[in-house]
């Protein structure tokens, strides 16, 4: 009776032990990218009308769809937050464009020597290209103002890197990007469209 009480003891020990090693690791909830905190920027229009023409090529290096929060996404949101139509009716559009809201990857070359071997290397790097066009269309349909901002940002990660830190350098490297663009834009706004602002 007391082996049969100590190999019980010891299976019911090992499932334990087995249960713990298949447990994955928690997955974290990443904030919410927003521009709330900043100020609307109020525009003579009826509406604003957002045209996403960046399509995805069919090639597996493209993976904007697989951030977080992908550049398209983060775009619509900074549109929706940050122009708000005020116009009367007939006013005009206000359109944004989306042409490019891209993510490549690219994956480096290793040191494959024996230095190498003992060394943690960054293997992959990632390339996000964001180009955006604002076009200000009257009630007539006319095209009468227009601003553009492009933004360039990459980043690497070190081959060990796990996916929720992975992740997390995705996030950041979405919402700098962000803070690029929007920097760029507001100024163009600024600069080409100010005769509309309200």
């Amino acid at each position: 009776m007391k082996k049969y009480t100590i190999f019980t003891a010891v299976v019911v020990a090992s499932f334990l032990v087995l249960g713990a090693c298949s447990t994955p690791a928690p997955t974290q909830v990443l904030p919410k990218l927003t521009f709330l905190h900043l100020a609307p920027m109020k525009f003579d229009v009826e509406t604003v009308e957002i045209d996403i023409l960046y399509k995805a090529p069919n090639d597996r290096v493209y993976i904007e769809d697989q951030f977080p929060t992908s550049p398209a996404n983060a775009i619509r949101t900074w549109a929706i937050e940050r122009l708000k139509p005020v116009g009367n009716v007939g006013s005009g559009t206000l359109r944004i464009i989306i042409n490019q809201a891209s993510v490549r990857e690219h994956d480096l070359k290793l040191d494959k020597s024996f230095k190498g071997a003992f060394t943690k290397q960054q293997s992959i790097r990632y390339d996000m290209n964001i180009d955006v066009a604002l076009e200000l269309i009257d009630g007539a349909g006319k095209k009468v103002g227009f601003s553009a901002a492009k933004v360039d940002r990459s980043i690497t990660t070190r081959e060990d890197i796990s996916l929720n830190d992975r992740d997390k350098r995705w996030f950041e490297t979405t919402e700098k990007a962000m803070e690029d663009f929007n920097r760029e834009m507001e100024a163009n706004i600024l600069q080409y469209l100010a005769g509309w602002l309200r």
